[in-house]
């Protein structure tokens, strides 16, 4: 349900706030890099004095550092790729593609940071202590580290200021990489989902619909460009 809130307020704010984003767009940045900041504290704390959390503090806590939020704002990014330009709703999320792709980008930093030291620091040496090497949890560390590795590049050339000396195909051609980073993030939630105790399996339904459902709505959308692009040259 965490992931299902998350998304839902995604969803509002950028339905309601699309021309506030578009014309205060660093502001947003600055929100998102400062609760980045705070979640990176708390969790790094967490690690080295034990420190925690209780209530609600503890649960919006989750919702970032555990990148249900950056999940939720990269789902609309897919989808305002995928979904019909005819659609108000449609319009809206592609006007702040790139803005809403930033924020996705900057709050799951934290989240590939923390992880990946607990990684190193926690679970690493208990591997060599113990011999024993979950390979579930390996592979879902491993995705998501070129997952976090494509990233990179496609946040960074989200800015206005980088796109603009960009060549239009270059950094058309760069984008495309998303489609690598939106399949392998899939792969990483399912990886992480088999791993658990016991598999939730509205979680991983709920997920496995979305993602399906994007791929199926741009590969409609694809082919629909290409007939129209053969057309007019008929």
């Amino acid at each position: 349900m965490i992931f299902i809130y998350s998304l839902i307020f995604a969803l509002l704010l950028s339905l309601f706030f699309t021309s506030n984003i578009k014309k205060n767009y660093w502001t947003y940045y600055l929100i998102s890099i400062f609760i980045g900041i705070i979640t990176t504290v708390y969790e790094v704390l967490r690690i080295t004095s034990g420190v925690k959390l209780y209530g609600f503090p503890l649960y919006l806590e989750k919702i970032f550092i555990r990148g249900y939020i950056s999940i939720a704002f990269f789902i609309l990014v897919m989808f305002a790729g995928a979904l019909n330009t005819k659609w108000e709703i449609t319009r809206k999320l592609q006007s702040i593609r790139a803005e809403l792709a930033i924020m996705a980008s900057i709050f799951i930093i934290p989240h590939s940071i923390i992880y990946f030291v607990r990684f190193i620091i926690l679970k690493l040496p208990k591997m060599f202590s113990t011999g024993v090497i979950p390979k579930l949890y390996i592979a879902y560390i491993l995705v998501g580290i070129i997952a976090f590795i494509i990233m990179i590049p496609l946040f960074i050339t989200s800015f206005k200021k980088i796109r603009s000396k960009m060549q239009s195909g270059h950094w058309r051609k760069l984008q495309k990489r998303a489609y690598i980073f939106y399949f392998l993030v899939y792969v990483h939630i399912l990886i992480i989902m088999l791993n658990e105790k016991e598999i939730d399996l509205l979680k991983l339904s709920t997920y496995t619909i979305i993602f399906g459902a994007y791929t199926i709505l741009k590969l409609i959308k694809s082919k629909n460009n290409r007939q129209a692009k053969l057309k007019i040259a008929s």
